[in-house]
């Protein structure tokens, strides 16, 4: 009688170690593919939005280490419209020449776009995190920035219910709802497409240049079915001062409070780029 109850209890904390292991096995995937940046071929890495190649560059040599994303808000923003509507052209003619006030860093940014992430049911914490280089340094206002942007799938009974800018960051047909864009972008909403519902930014302040250094946010998603997201977007992006930005080892994972929380706590303050 002994010994069964002895093998009952042992396979019982057998069951439980290995379901525990699955448990912190799943919450250890990072949902960003690709977030090293070291797969692909062409100009654009696997599972990412299409590089321009210019504003949003492969950089395959200068990562930490190997490759990363390269955003140049250096570039002028009469060539990023031709870029946008003739890549051929630009690169025939080259850059211009202009002024700091005349480039993407002073007026829209750049930025790219990991493929998107599917939200399950019983997702509720996250970390993302993320390696960040920058030739330029952060001050209280201006710094290279993580978004997190969260969506909903529009249904054919609420097509049509919301206006907003809809863009096809994959080039797939799938438009997704942004606060900003141009006049032909902005249009009611679609069935497939997704309305954005959710954001968040990890401030990637350094104030300390042409050095790496690793920034981390915990974040809960809401529970309240309007804001709630059934779909996440990570965009890295940089704006001001025109400069270059370098990103890489981006990673999304699934979490608990306590880690959220430590993480969290462990946030540089805003007073270190203020001395």
């Amino acid at each position: 009688m002994q010994n069964k109850l002895l093998t009952i209890l042992i396979c019982i904390c057998l069951t439980a170690t290995l379901l525990a292991q699955k448990h912190s096995e799943k919450k250890s995937i990072n949902l960003i593919k690709n977030g090293n940046f070291e797969n692909g071929e062409g100009k654009t890495p696997k599972h990412w939005s299409p590089f321009d190649g210019q504003t949003a560059c492969w950089d395959k040599t200068n990562g930490n280490p190997d490759r990363c994303l390269l955003l140049d808000t250096t570039v002028l923003t009469v060539d990023k419209k031709l870029i946008d509507a003739d890549i051929e052209a630009f690169e025939k003619k080259g850059r211009s020449q202009g002024g700091q006030y005349d480039t993407v860093g002073a007026h829209q940014g750049a930025w790219a776009y990991a493929a998107p992430i599917d939200v399950k049911p019983d997702d509720t914490w996250f970390i993302l995190s993320a390696d960040v280089w920058a030739d330029q340094p952060s001050s209280e206002l201006f710094m290279p920035l993580i978004l997190i942007r969260g969506f909903q799938k529009i249904t054919a009974e609420n097509a049509g219910q919301n206006s907003s800018w809809f863009h096809e960051h994959y080039k797939d047909g799938i438009g997704y709802s942004d606060v900003f864009g141009s006049k032909d972008l902005r249009r009611a909403s679609r069935e497939g497409d997704y309305l954005q519902v959710y954001r968040k930014t990890l401030f990637c302040r350094n104030p300390q240049i042409k050095q790496w250094r690793h920034f981390e946010v915990g974040f809960k998603l809401p529970s309240i079915k309007k804001f709630r997201p059934e779909r996440i977007l990570i965009k890295p992006y940089a704006f001001w001062p025109s400069g270059h930005y370098r990103f890489d080892n981006l990673s999304l994972r699934r979490a608990t409070k306590a880690e959220v929380e430590a993480v969290n706590a462990q946030m540089p303050s805003i007073k270190e780029v203020l001395q």
